[in-house]
């Protein structure tokens, strides 16, 4: 299985416990990339709660079931429209893709 991991900074950055602007349609966003993309297993979307200067605002992390699944979902028409609503957003962006095997105990 392949974790694809994203997490970005935003320009406007919200309080603690706060909202980044424009999350309803990046969670909607989300919700139809679920049901829409063959092979992600599951997506979520994570707010930051820490007060700290190194900290990122807003992490998504995905599951999917091959590096093919991954691709797909990066041409796929959706994650170009989650990419046009947080681009404007975002001050700085991270990125980690990796394969993993979830029957190994120590697997995140």
């Amino acid at each position: 299985m392949i974790r694809h991991i994203v997490m970005w900074r935003l320009k406007s950055r919200p309080g603690q416990g706060g909202r980044p602007e424009a999350m309803d349609r990046i969670e909607s966003n989300l919700a139809a990339l679920r049901s829409s993309v063959p092979g992600l297993l599951r997506a979520w979307l994570g707010l930051n709660q820490a007060d700290s200067a190194d900290a990122s605002d807003l992490v998504l992390c995905c599951e999917f079931h091959n590096w093919d699944a991954l691709r797909g979902y990066e041409a796929h028409p959706l994650h170009q429209e989650l990419r046009a609503i947080i681009g404007p957003l975002r001050a700085e962006r991270r990125v980690v893709d990796y394969e993993f095997d979830p029957a190994a105990s120590d697997s995140p």
